[in-house]
């Protein structure tokens, strides 16, 4: 349920910790900040529009809100635009792909550009995710992939983002585990200013790309 924040006490946390990136942790949450505050007035015009139109073309609620695990596995509430009707129930088990869940036309179209994912500033600026880092999970999901690879905790070991290496590189959606699993894992071992800063450029692209195409493809 999207209310329900306890602990998860059955998940083992592993820890990626140097004196190295222990530092630069709390450096990325300043870069965090700064970016977010400094873009403010592209994002936040940008999310209002998009609240307003979503509205108009579907009506209410504007938010979908889902329980995703951060740092060391606590949980917490994360926030989208709402891409489905609003007859539509999330369960704790669901299972994103190419065609679940179903999406309203506006959805849809917020969902090719990722424009849906705005209201995750929010988490970053309460310091529950990053700018940067592997994509949240859901608490059934983290618990059967442990399950299945024993290395999956290790990626709780820093907070999660709104994009990372494993997205940038293709592995986003419904895709290989293990390879976002292992790009999960390279970049909490590499995290530092160069790679931080290299995936934010790549992300930068990949969206560039994939509204050029949703653009030429309308």
């Amino acid at each position: 349920m999207a209310g329900h924040t306890a602990p998860l006490e059955n998940l083992a946390i592993y820890t990626l910790e140097s004196s190295r990136t222990a530092n630069w942790d709390g450096l990325q949450r300043a870069c965090d900040i700064v970016l977010i505050l400094f873009t403010a007035p592209l994002w936040v015009p940008l999310l209002a529009v998009n609240a307003v139109l979503k509205l108009l073309f579907d009506g209410g609620p504007v938010l979908f809100r889902q329980v995703r695990l951060g740092k060391a596995g606590e949980p917490f509430v994360l926030y989208k635009i709402r891409t489905t009707p609003a007859s539509f129930q999330s369960a704790p088990t669901d299972w994103s792909d190419a065609s679940y869940p179903p999406r309203t036309r506006f959805g849809q179209w917020l969902r090719r550009l990722d424009l849906d994912e705005l209201p995750q500033l929010w988490n970053v600026l309460k310091g529950e995710m990053s700018l940067v880092g592997p994509r949240p999970e859901m608490p059934l999901h983290a618990e059967r992939f442990s399950r299945a690879l024993p290395e999956y905790p290790q990626r709780l070991a820093v907070r999660p983002g709104i994009t990372g290496l494993a997205q940038v590189n293709g592995w986003r959606g419904d895709t290989s585990i293990r390879q976002r699993l292992a790009c999960d894992l390279e970049y909490a071992g590499r995290r530092g200013p160069a790679i931080y800063f290299s995936i934010l450029r790549r992300t930068i692209g990949v969206e560039a790309r994939r509204a050029l195409s949703t653009t030429t493809a309308g």
